[in-house]
């Protein structure tokens, strides 16, 4: 009988060493981007006109809305953003062959389905301006990036209902890791990274990717941890 009741409480201690060992692993590589504060405005932007010139906006007067905080858009704004993020996220929608041909186009070799979310935000800016003839407005974002690593900027396009993917040429990654973009039109945004372990660009992973391969390792340890606990509770037992 004591046998037995030692034997349930190794069941028992195995079964919650497991569950805190899960619960650090996802804790560790899958957050929301709804935690996360979402990119600044590095220095000035500029407004550049269908000639090309070019205006100085002060950055104060562009308003990024991260994802946490998008209760604080108008209704308007809040209907068109809800509308975009659940596009971007449902695996089920155009989206994902829409980025596996621009991926294709663009950077061939690197699958779409290594693709993830890094950042979605509402971008909007309190000066008026114009976007009806190519204009558009460049930013300076803060961030990690890395120069030669494939980083897709796509914003949301209300008129069609659809998210348009932003020229490769008009993204420029910066050596100290912002990445500055001409946005032809102001309105939700997402930043795209790829990412080794990701296994589809609906996900929304850790900032830097949140790679499966690091969870099978840590549930890997958490596992051989408690195998350890049991057998030092079984040898205790033998040699009472």
């Amino acid at each position: 009988m004591r046998g037995k009741k030692n034997w349930n409480l190794v069941m028992l201690m195995t079964a919650v060493l497991l569950m805190l060992t899960a619960g650090q692993v996802f804790a560790a590589v899958t957050p929301s981007v709804a935690q996360k504060a979402g990119p600044e405005v590095v220095g000035p932007a500029s407004y550049i006109d269908a000639n090309g010139n070019v205006t100085v906006i002060d950055a104060a007067k562009i308003i990024i809305t991260p994802d946490a905080k998008t209760g604080t858009l108008s209704p308007e704004q809040k209907a068109v953003y809800d509308k975009a993020k659940a596009l971007l996220m449902d695996p089920k929608s155009e989206f994902p062959q829409e980025l596996a041909a621009f991926m294709a186009a663009n950077y061939p070799g690197i699958p779409a389905e290594n693709i993830v979310v890094r950042e979605i935000f509402d971008i909007y800016c309190m000066q008026e301006l114009s976007f009806d003839n190519g204009q558009k407005l460049e930013v300076t974002l803060s961030g990690s990036y890395k120069q030669g690593d494939p980083v897709i900027v796509i914003i949301f396009n209300k008129d069609t209902g659809k998210w348009d993917f932003i020229e490769t040429s008009d993204v420029k990654i910066n050596a100290d890791g912002t990445i500055t973009v001409k946005f032809p039109h102001l309105c939700p945004a997402a930043i795209l990274v790829y990412d080794q372990g990701a296994e589809t660009a609906s996900a929304v992973p850790a900032e830097e990717g949140g790679s499966n391969t690091l969870t099978l390792l840590l549930v890997g340890l958490g596992v051989l941890i408690v195998a350890a606990v049991v057998f030092l509770i079984l040898k205790k037992k033998k040699t009472a």
